[in-house]
């Protein structure tokens, strides 16, 4: 049989303002990551729009190379080794991503050719820059957007399972202690009476008969 005690009462109400406060603080937590969340996909937007920006120079100042220069030119004008990323992390209401990546492009050899193979090459390298920039914030994005779903889905549980359930012990502790003090109420009168000479009705059917 389940406690249904003072103390189970006490036990039961602390847990509700636990629960309660939880809540407030995961509602807290979702509006912070959601309007963070918001700000990393206006952010990609932007990035994605300069990605494919870059993109299609790189590739019209590829075309122009290989049409002047030839194909084995323009690949013989690449690096000689691929680009090395760093990325700093940050950080929203303890959920980690990436908030900023830079890239390294090696420096190119020089095989001379035209000035449509240099341009070809910045342009490349700005691509990747680019490319780098907007992985780093969709990755940044999709990081707070897991969080934001895990937030929500533990304020749901608490607010909609764990608080209604607490709520129902807790009425169950109150109706119990209700009946239990109604029959204790119920004792000091026999008892009261009892000392009197008699039943807490007695008094009454004398005074009748």
């Amino acid at each position: 049989m389940a406690d249904v005690g003072r103390a189970a009462r006490l036990r039961v109400q602390r847990l509700l303002l636990i629960a309660r406060h939880g809540v407030e603080l995961l509602e807290r937590k979702q509006r912070i990551v959601a309007a963070e969340h918001e700000r990393l996909l206006l952010r990609a937007d932007d990035l994605q729009v300069a990605w494919e920006r870059a993109a299609a120079e790189a590739r019209t100042w590829a075309d122009r190379a290989a049409a002047i220069d030839g194909w084995p030119a323009l690949a013989a004008a690449g690096p000689p080794s691929g680009a090395l990323v760093r990325v700093e992390t940050g950080q929203v209401m303890g959920v980690e991503f990436p908030s900023h990546a830079a890239v390294e492009v090696p420096g190119r050899p020089r095989t001379g050719g035209s000035s449509a193979l240099a341009h070809a090459g910045s342009a490349m390298a700005e691509a990747v820059e680019a490319a780098v920039a907007y992985a780093a914030v969709r990755r940044a994005a999709a990081s707070v957007h897991a969080e934001l779903v895990a937030t929500r889905t533990r304020r749901r549980a608490v607010e909609h399972r764990w608080i209604p359930d607490l709520e129902e012990d807790l009425a169950r502790i109150e109706r119990a202690l209700d009946e239990l003090e109604r029959e204790e109420n119920l004792r000091v009168r026999w008892a009261a009476g009892a000392r009197g000479g008699g039943s807490p009705g007695g008094d009454r059917e004398r005074t009748a008969s």
